[in-house]
């Protein structure tokens, strides 16, 4: 419906985006350098923000552009799981067959982290939903103090409430030498985000009104994630009009259907 109205030659402001097609997002940038960082000399690293704020896009990167001959990557996307429930899931993804024990479980970790050439990245999403004792296992698994350069590395990447739990945890928060926080889009960032997208779907300058930009960026509070339902809900909007583009009274209409949480 929108390729056709529109002549996009893809869906703008789709939920799994490629990552040669993300947005070349500044706060992207500075946090894929602190984990470069990470790979080379840290062992624990940490992503936060809100939800659909990016975090996804930055671990989606991160694999993108870090996964090579001397960087193999591992991606969990986690549920509420125990501690051994995890362990056994991260066995698995290593191509490995779980053993019983907790002690078993993390030799298999430890020992398949030994045997690959160069480093082991292991990216945990949605890790705000780790118990305790589990941030506790994850912590013995990269540490040691017979490893000058300890072949796996974690990146815990959560919702703000990934703070709280790591405050009660100290001996896990001690450990993290990579940390960065991914705070909303700006307005200017905003108005740059829509542009880009638009642009890449192949629709034509000025498809939204610049003040339309501003006000989209008021209602979502600069979230990525709430920038595209909103942005799309508009030009379904406006597709439904036959307009060629969305100016505010477009937009007011959309927003009389479209409720933000």
């Amino acid at each position: 419906m929108l390729e056709k109205h529109f002549h996009f030659h893809t869906q703008p402001f789709a939920e799994h985006t490629p990552a040669e097609r993300l947005w070349p997002d500044g706060r992207l940038t500075q946090g894929l350098a602190r984990m470069r960082y990470l790979t080379a000399a840290g062992t624990l690293g940490l992503i936060t923000g809100a939800s659909g704020v990016g975090k996804s896009a930055l671990l989606k990167r991160l694999w993108h552009e870090l996964r090579g001959p001397s960087v193999q990557i591992h991606y969990l996307h986690l549920a509420q799981l125990s501690s051994n429930d995890l362990l056994r899931l991260l066995v698995r993804t290593l191509g490995e067959t779980p053993l019983w024990s907790k002690d078993q479980l993390l030799g298999q970790i430890r020992q398949h982290a030994q045997q690959v050439e160069g480093t082991l990245l292991v990216l945990l999403d949605e890790a705000h939903l780790l118990q305790a004792a589990t941030l506790t296992d994850l912590r013995l698994l990269v540490s040691s103090a017979l490893d000058d350069q300890p072949p796996l590395k974690l990146v815990l990447a959560g919702q703000t409430p990934l703070l709280d739990l790591l405050r009660r945890q100290r001996d896990v928060l001690d450990r993290i030498s990579v940390r960065y926080h991914l705070h909303p889009l700006s307005k200017p960032q905003t108005a740059a985000y829509l542009d880009f997208h638009l642009q890449a779907a192949g629709g034509k300058d000025g498809l939204f009104d610049p003040p339309v930009k501003d006000l989209i960026h008021d209602y979502t509070g600069g979230v990525p994630r709430q920038i595209n339902n909103l942005a799309t809900a508009c030009l379904l909007q406006a597709a439904v009009q036959q307009a060629v583009r969305v100016d505010e009274s477009l937009l007011q209409q959309t927003l009389s259907e479209f409720h933000l949480p």
